[in-house]
C-alpha cells in the first residue's frame, strides 16, 4: 500500500513539474540580485569550503535525478545517449553560471562554475549507481 503511494506520487507528470519548476527555481537564483559579495553566504566556512560554493554544488544534485526520473536515460542501455544527457547538464550549469556575467548586479565566478559541474557530475554518478543497483 505504501509503495504504490510513493509511486503515485513520483508519476511521470509529477517529476516533469518538478523538474520544471526546479529549473526555473536555479535559473532565478542566477539572476536575481539575492547574494551581494559582501553577503554572510560568501564569508561563511564549512570543513574550509566557502558555504556559497557548496551550496552552488548541492543544488545541482537533485537536478541531474529529477533530470534523469524525467527523461529515463538508462546509462546501461544507451552510453551515447547518457554521455549527450550528462554534457548537456554540464552546459546548463556553465550557462546557469554565465549569465551572471551579463547582469550587472551578480557577479561570474569560475569557482561557482566549477561547483555548479561538480554537482552535475556528482548527480550523474548517483544516478548511474541508482541504475547499478536496480539491474545488479
Amino acid at each position: 500500500m505504501h509503495i504504490k503511494v510513493v509511486s503515485e506520487w513520483f508519476s511521470a507528470t509529477r517529476i516533469k513539474t518538478l523538474f520544471i519548476g526546479y529549473t526555473i527555481l536555479l535559473f532565478l537564483l542566477a539572476i536575481l540580485p539575492i547574494n551581494s559579495s559582501g553577503s554572510a553566504i560568501n564569508h561563511t566556512f564549512v570543513v574550509s569550503i566557502r558555504l556559497d560554493y557548496l551550496l552552488h554544488c548541492v543544488v545541482f544534485i537533485p537536478w541531474m535525478l529529477l533530470l534523469w526520473k524525467w527523461t529515463g536515460v538508462n546509462f546501461r542501455i544507451s552510453l551515447g545517449r547518457s554521455v549527450l544527457f550528462i554534457l548537456l547538464s554540464l552546459l546548463f550549469a556553465m550557462c546557469n553560471e554565465g549569465v551572471q556575467y551579463f547582469l550587472p548586479y551578480r557577479a561570474f565566478n569560475i569557482n561557482d562554475l566549477l561547483a555548479n559541474g561538480l554537482g552535475v557530475l556528482i548527480g550523474a554518478v548517483v544516478f548511474i549507481s541508482k541504475q547499478n543497483q536496480i539491474y545488479c
